[in-house]
């Protein structure tokens, strides 16, 4: 009876966190971790009139996803300052890799980074919290900015990671419980910054990778203390933390040049695969055993990694599989069922068998050539590709690519998407939308 009355509270608990999941998009890549909506079914057309609920002009910019719990949506924005100050010296002397790069900005102007509240009902903007106001030390890619990090919630409080300037914790009535200040980061060539955090229980993790000392770090959510920090041999990257349990462990899978495992409780290091480009940034996938690793900065690298492995698993039978092509540079791969989707910066999209990599269809074309930033999303049997430009190239799931519709908006978007309920939350350069049945 014991043993059937536990079975019993499992299923149920696991059917109340299902229901619970198609509510919320509490974080970077929502609540599967691998940008899918469990119960998600929002529409398959939209345009700048069909099917729109509400365009919410949002002051400044960020590349931020909208984050969403009930009916309260949280975004970051960086605000353009008149004022005139000087660029901080705050990087040492010979720190490597500070060059100038010909797709970052030359100079900037100060900013007033901010986190935003919105109604989830009408769009309308509960509160506006201003965090920083100065000069940033850096500059930004011109695909990027100062408010490129997701917030996280836990239901009640708000998360927000603006990298050097700092971690906040704000109420849902915007008051501000905490904040934990940062060191100034030094990204290589002055790319920016763009990690976000993610939460597990009562633990922020946060992963500070730049041409200093790396590190990830632990946070507790209740006070903003460090509960445990462990250096990283990794130079810049712009990847986000992934937490996966593996025979009951909770612990941490981090992209880079070595894909990197850690204990989620103690901050120990666990295991390590190198073999991937520099300048990660796709969060890693997880299931049937394995951690998905992509990368595609001058070469393309994906691997499958077995879990529960110790030491340094490079070049050896701990790797189920790999690909040298096909990998993306900035979208995250998505793991749906047996099915992994890989989706390129430019124009292409994959999807191979998750367990052993076989193609189902490889380096597939997308029609006119888009480019692309935002991650795919999926729900309902279909998968959300937005692109820089605003078109949504919305695709059957499956084992072939079939098209069902081309939706286009106007504007730039780098943003990745949302999906709660009937709905899906799109983000431009300038303004929010929600989408609906």
């Amino acid at each position: 009876m014991r043993t059937f009355l536990n079975t019993l509270f499992l299923f149920t608990s696991a059917l109340a966190l299902a229901s619970e999941a198609n509510h919320h998009w509490p974080q970077w890549r929502g609540p599967t971790w691998n940008g899918v909506s469990p119960e998600g079914d929002p529409p398959v057309t939209w345009s700048e009139t069909e099917n729109l609920a509400w365009k919410t002009p949002i002051p400044g910019s960020g590349w931020s996803t909208p984050i969403i719990w009930g009916d309260r949506i949280f975004i970051h924005t960086a605000i353009p300052l008149s004022e005139k100050l000087p660029v901080p010296d705050v990087i040492p002397s010979g720190t490597p890799n500070i060059r100038k790069h010909p797709a970052v900005a030359s100079s900037w102007k100060a900013q007033r980074l901010a986190v935003i509240c919105l109604d989830g009902i009408k769009g309308k903007t509960l509160w506006n919290k201003t965090v920083f106001e100065g000069m940033p030390h850096q500059g930004h890619h011109r695909k990027g900015g100062f408010a490129s990090e997701s917030p996280v919630t836990d239901g009640k409080h708000v998360y927000s990671y603006f990298g050097s300037f700092g971690l906040f914790c704000h109420d849902y009535d915007g008051r501000l419980v905490w904040k934990k200040d940062f060191q100034a980061q030094a990204m290589e060539d002055a790319l920016g910054e763009g990690t976000s955090p993610v939460l597990h229980g009562d633990k922020l993790i946060i992963v500070v990778d730049h041409e200093l000392q790396s590190f990830v770090v632990a946070i507790d959510k209740h006070t903003g203390k460090e509960i445990w920090k462990t250096r990283r041999d990794e130079v810049s990257n712009w990847t986000t933390p992934r937490v996966y349990r593996y025979e009951g462990q909770d612990r941490i899978v981090i992209n880079g040049s070595s894909v990197c495992a850690y204990d989620l409780n103690t901050g120990r290091f666990l295991w390590k695969c190198g073999g991937q480009s520099l300048s990660a940034i796709p969060m890693p996938a997880v299931g049937h055993g394995l951690a998905f690793a992509a990368s595609g900065w001058r070469k393309d690298t994906v691997h499958a990694i077995r879990l529960g492995q110790i030491g340094d698993l490079t070049d050896s039978k701990s790797i189920a599989w790999s690909l040298d092509r096909g990998a993306p540079y900035v979208p995250c791969p998505m793991l749906w069922g047996d099915e992994l989707y890989l989706l390129e910066d430019s124009s292409f999209f994959s999807c191979v068998r998750a367990n052993d990599g076989h193609r189902y269809y490889f380096k597939h074309r997308l029609p006119d050539n888009p480019n692309f930033s935002a991650s795919p999303v999926g729900a309902s049997n279909r998968i959300y590709l937005l692109s820089e430009s605003g078109r949504t190239l919305v695709l059957k799931r499956g084992k072939e690519p079939a098209l069902l519709a081309i939706n286009e908006l106007k504007g730039r978007f780098h943003a990745s998407p949302a999906i709660v309920g009937n709905s899906i939350y799109i983000r431009s350069e300038t303004d929010l939308y929600q989408f609906t049945k």
